[in-house]
């Protein structure tokens, strides 16, 4: 019995589990880029590069692992086109879409770091900033349509690291007084 009920919710559980992570990962990466940005400290701080770059990744896998996973999911019954299109999903269509498009902005941008070279460092930087954006759509995904969204574990982890993030953000788009 207990091997039956598994399998039917492993492909759920595996997606909620990754879908977590890929908040929590990328609220993180938000947070560290946003400090070395440079304006918000005048502190010199230690290199966060690496750190930064391994939470992007992490967050890249952890939304793959997110989407595709569903694909066994025996509930939903998805097919490939509804969790990498937008706007195709019948299943709660606003926050499946959000979730979509803030999947790719994060993956496209994330790995667009590898690609700088080609890109321009300065066109990269410009077009880096949109990670925000992503980001930002990711946590009203996870808050209207994940299923945990309304636990108490789920607000408090996710609140440790958005609300900081958040906090950064606000501050870097914040005009500097001169």
């Amino acid at each position: 019995m207990l091997a039956a009920a598994y399998s039917e919710h492993f492909f759920w559980i595996t997606s909620r589990a990754a879908g977590v992570v890929a908040l929590l990962a990328s609220s993180l990466a938000v947070s560290l880029g946003l400090m070395m940005g440079g304006r918000l400290t005048k502190a010199r701080i230690p290199d966060l590069r690496v750190t930064h770059e391994a939470l992007s990744l992490a967050t890249v896998g952890a939304l793959l692992v997110h989407a595709l996973a569903l694909l066994g999911d025996s509930f939903l019954k998805p097919s490939l086109a509804d969790v990498t299109i937008p706007f195709v999903s019948g299943y709660q269509r606003l926050w499946t879409t959000t979730g979509i498009v803030a999947g790719w902005t994060l993956i496209l941008l994330g790995l667009s770091y590898y690609a700088r070279g080609r890109i321009g460092p300065a066109r990269w930087r410009s077009l880096h900033r949109f990670t925000a954006l992503g980001w930002l759509l990711g946590v009203a995904h996870s808050v209207g349509e994940g299923t945990d969204a309304g636990a108490a574990w789920f607000l408090i982890a996710a609140a440790a690291v958005v609300l900081p993030a958040s906090a950064l953000l606000v501050a870097r788009l914040t005009p500097a007084e001169q």
